[in-house]
This record gives structure tokens, sequence and C-alpha cells, in this order.
């Protein structure tokens, strides 16, 4: 069953320690309860293309690289020079929380023995919080260090760390001068200058990264994490010409057939001036020319500052931009994150999937109980009322049980019309037909009002027998309610259905009665 949300964050509210520990009983500790579907997986578009593009710069003869993913901020001013304040406007800065001085007061000791009456490891619990302040213990490993050594429970731990010593909570962050990389390009500088030393000329190297940019807005073609595919290429001999067509190679491996550069009116200062250049692709379904890529040479200046003496080609391509190209998606958001920004839907199929039986029986005799009602009511459906038709006897739980349909109103027959119908999903909506129409291109899901009926049958008599009621009749006449041929859907396919103006139509005339008595 879910779990009682609001219960748990009500009691979370009035005792959070207490909460967490009789939670635990929510969940199955032992038991082969679920099983890995044998569908193939899906993976995201991004990764998959990161993925396929890997094995394309590889063969074109580019090493892979992991670069470091912080840069300290004189590395900018290094690389752009003047341009430097402007950069680094877009760049997160790092920060820390300082480790605190923590005393141990009388007042806090006596906090510490309301929660654990013969707390006596005064000097420990000292000892304990020096170690933190030098480093010596890391902050996730604290309450665990609080157990082993001061023969503390968890939750008492927890507790005592939240509630008796709140400084930890008042910490102010201390920034840094450590930046997240926002440019890829921040970094080949630095692994250039050391590669160069140890490695013949050319190299090629290539990385694929996220890169971190404080944007004023995330919209839709803005995020403040995106990967880039960098390459960077140190030659003794290499032309802008060698460059742009470098670009266009790698264009082609990366899907796109036709592709131009353009020289950038303005060129950042990390680049030789007049160098840059961005490079478009076409746009499949709008012919729209769209911008996926920047590169150009390193400027000597900034190489000096490195002791790099040759030259340098650096090209950077979007990969969000390139999978929204490819999979014709406008919005950057939904992309990458689609469980944020993407409405919900289902396709026929996924929501014939969330179509189940409420109750289905437990045990052997159950199943058996209702294979056998469905059985009965096939052979007699056409019977005559008034009449009773025994449908199974035998033993159940140490009782001997019958079990029958019956239909006691004068001329008509034993099971009304709807009886067999199936359940499909056609265009977003849960139908029940008659056996004979199959809806063009509905997905069946396999339920039928019948099965229903007999599981939840079948189910009844083995939890009554279990609490001593020896006789029980269950009548369905017209059905308005999925519940009432014991078929629910699931909530989030439900809610979905409503929001798109969708309908569950089940109606229709069952007039199915069914019986069970212990037999003396």
């Amino acid at each position: 069953m879910p779990f009682d949300i609001e219960k748990i964050k009500k009691q979370a509210k009035e005792d959070y320690e207490k909460a967490w520990l009789a939670t635990k009983d929510l969940l199955d500790l032992k038991g082969n309860l679920f099983t890995l579907r044998k569908l193939k997986g899906i993976p995201h578009v991004v990764n998959e293309f990161i993925c396929n593009a890997r094995k394309e710069i590889i063969n074109l003869g580019f090493e892979e690289l992991i670069l470091p993913m912080f840069v300290e901020e004189e590395h900018v001013y290094k690389q752009y020079g003047p341009e430097a304040a402007l950069i680094l406007d877009r760049l997160f800065y790092l920060a820390g929380l300082p480790r605190p001085d923590i005393g141990i007061s009388r007042e806090k000791i006596s906090e510490i023995k309301k929660r654990v009456i013969n707390f006596d490891k005064e000097e420990k619990l000292k000892s304990i919080f020096r170690r933190y302040k030098k480093g010596e213990i890391e902050s996730d490993d604290l309450i665990e260090i609080f157990v082993e050594e001061l023969g503390l429970k968890e939750n008492q731990a927890s507790e005592i760390l939240d509630k008796v010593f709140p400084e930890l909570k008042l910490l102010k962050p201390i920034p840094t001068k450590l930046t997240l990389r926002s440019h890829t390009t921040a970094l080949w500088f630095k692994v250039l200058k050391e590669l160069i030393k140890k490695r013949q000329l050319p190299l090629q190297f290539f990385t694929i990264a996220p890169k971190f940019r404080r944007e004023q807005k995330i919209d839709a073609t803005h995020l403040y994490c995106s990967n880039t595919l960098s390459l960077v290429i140190v030659a003794e001999k290499i032309s802008l010409e060698d460059c742009q067509r470098i670009a266009h190679t790698i264009c082609e491996r990366l899907g796109f057939k036709n592709s131009r550069t353009e020289i950038k009116k303005a060129t950042s200062k990390y680049y030789a001036p007049q160098t840059e250049f961005e490079i478009f692709v076409e746009h499949p379904r709008t012919k729209e020319w769209i911008e996926i890529g920047d590169g150009g040479f390193y400027s000597p200046v900034s190489l000096a500052r490195y002791n790099i003496s040759h030259p340098t080609f650096n090209i950077g391509f979007g990969v969000e931009r390139i999978c929204m190209i490819k999979s014709e998606v406008e919005d950057i958001r939904k992309l990458v994150y689609p469980y944020f920004y993407e409405e919900t839907a289902f396709s026929d199929r996924e929501i014939s999937k969330g179509v189940k039986y409420k109750h289905v029986p437990m045990t052997d005799k159950g199943i058996e109980i209702k294979e056998a009602i469905m059985k009965v009511a096939r052979e007699k459906k056409d019977e005559m009322s008034p009449c009773e038709i025994i449908a199974w006897e035998g033993i159940v739980k140490n009782k001997k049980i019958m079990v029958t349909l019956w239909e006691k109103d004068e001329g008509v027959r034993l099971l009304g019309p709807a009886t067999f119908n199936k359940i499909w999903v056609k265009d977003g909506n849960i139908l029940g037909l008659a056996p004979e129409k199959n809806p063009e291109k509905g997905v069946d899901t396999g339920k039928t009002y019948i099965e229903g009926i007999a599981n939840e049958m079948a189910y009844n008599i083995e939890v009554l027998l279990d609490q001593g009621i020896t006789q029980y009749n269950h009548r369905i006449k017209m059905c308005y309610r999925a519940s009432e041929i014991n078929v629910e859907v699931d909530d989030i396919i439900l809610e979905y259905i409503h929001s798109k103006q969708k309908k569950v139509d089940i109606r229709g005339p069952v007039f199915m009665g069914l019986s069970f008595k212990v037999m003396e």
C-alpha cells in the first residue's frame, strides 16, 4: 500500500526522530517482491549523443581527457586579460562552511542528559569536537562517531547535534577564489601547459563535460549547467583554414552533412583577433541555420602566460543545442529535465498498464474459485431465471463451502449483456466494450468485467472466512464505475485522463449475483 504521506509529514513535524524510527516499519526488509523489468531501458537523449560522439571523435584520432571541474580566479585574468571582469560575472564562486569552535557548557551537558540519562563521557565529547574542528573527522561521519565513541543510539546522536548544538546550523558560507568552470577553455590552458612538457607535437585532445554559467534567467535556451564537446590541437603548423575544415569534418561525424563557418565580428580575448569563428548547421525541420559551436586559435598572449609556444586550435560544441536540433525539441529545459518541464503524456499502451484489478485471490484455492466462476458464467450465461447454479464446492481454510451464481428476477437471463465486456484504451480513453467490438488501433488491457468480478468474489471468500463470516452475497447491477467490477486506474493515469478531457467509460448492464456459504 502507498505511504500515508500527510500522516508521515505530520509525525515528522511533531517529532522527527520518532517518525524516522517508526516509518521503518512501512518497508519490507525480506522477500522476493520485485523483479527488474525485462524490457530494454531508455537512455537519455543527451547521454546517448555523448556516447556516440565520443566514439566518433576518438576515431578521428583524438585522445580523451578528464579536465578539472574547478578553476582558480587568477586563470580567468590570465586568459581573458581586460575582458576578465565581464567573464567573472558569469561564474559561480565556491564557498565553504567553517568548522566552528564548539564549547561544552554545563547547560549543554544538562541538555544531553535529558536525552541520555546516564551520559558521562564529557571529555570524550570534547575530544570529538576538537578533532572535528581540525578536520580529522568528516562532517558526514560525525553521527557515526557519536554512536561508536559515545555509545549513543543513532537517533540520540542526531537529536543532540540538532537540538543541543544549534551553532552547527547557524554557520555562514565563506566564499573562496575557486570557481566552477564556465568554459572548458579555462582548463585547457592549465592542462596543455603540463602536457607539452611530456608529449611530442601534434597534440589532439578532447573532453565532453559539464560547464556552469550564472545565467540571468533559465529559459528555453539557457541552463545553469550544460555539456560541451571541447577539442584542442597543438601543432607546429596549422592554419585557420585547417581549423575550419576540421570543424566541418567533426560536424559531419556528428550527423550534420551541411555546415558553414563565420568569423565573429567581436573576438573573445583568449582567441587571436579575427580567428574566432562560429559553426552553423541547418535545422532539418525549420531549415534555419543554427549555431552549434565556437572555435578559433588561442591568443599567443594567453598561451605565453602558460609557456605554450605553438599554435593551438580549440573548438567547443554545445551538446544540448545539438540534441535539440536532432530531436526537434524547442525548449532546452524539456530536453534535459522533461520531468520538470514537459507536460505529462501517456500513450494508449502506457495507460493500459495502469488499469488493474484492485483485489485478486491470494491462495491457490482462491484462484481455483475464480476460474470456476468464470467457466460456469460462460457456460450458463443464457439460463433463464429464477435460477441458482453451483459454480464451485470444496474445502477452504478447513471449511466446506459452496459458491453459486444466481438471478432472482423472473424472465431474464442469468447474466446481463455487459458481463463479458473487455476493457480497451483508445485515444486516451478507457472503454468497456462488448467482446466482439475491437476498436481500430485500440489497446487491449487484458482486463474483463467477468474476471474482475470473479477475482473480487474469490478474494472476499478468503478474507471473510478468516473473519468467521459463513455467508455472503455479492450483487452487481448496472455498472457505472470501474470499482463496481473490481477495476482501478493508477492515480497518475486517471489525473492525466481528466486533464485531457478524456473519459473512463465502463458503463453497462452486468446484473450478476454471487454467493458463498459454509455447508453444515
